[in-house]
């Protein structure tokens, strides 16, 4: 089973993902991301990297910490 605070941090990195595309959206509108099968050019994807790179980061970072949180609780219970 998933630990409750892993899931609520994918589930925060979810929300905050969806709310930076949407502004991202807002700030490129030639990008459609409403139609079926549609997928970013090259250089529309490069720009989406570019603007959720620091929102990206910022999530790996938060993630690791908890997973050794997690691990440093395992081992004190003497969990392998």
């Amino acid at each position: 089973m998933m630990d409750p605070r892993r899931i609520e941090l994918n589930r925060q990195h979810s929300r905050e993902m969806g709310g930076l595309f949407s502004a991202f959206l807002d700030a490129h509108p030639d990008v459609e991301s409403e139609v079926d099968g549609a997928d970013m050019t090259a250089e529309q994807d490069a720009a989406w990297r570019a603007y959720s790179g620091e929102l990206l980061r910022r999530h790996q970072a938060e993630r690791e910490a908890l997973a050794c949180v997690l691990e440093a609780e395992q081992r004190r219970r003497g969990a392998p």
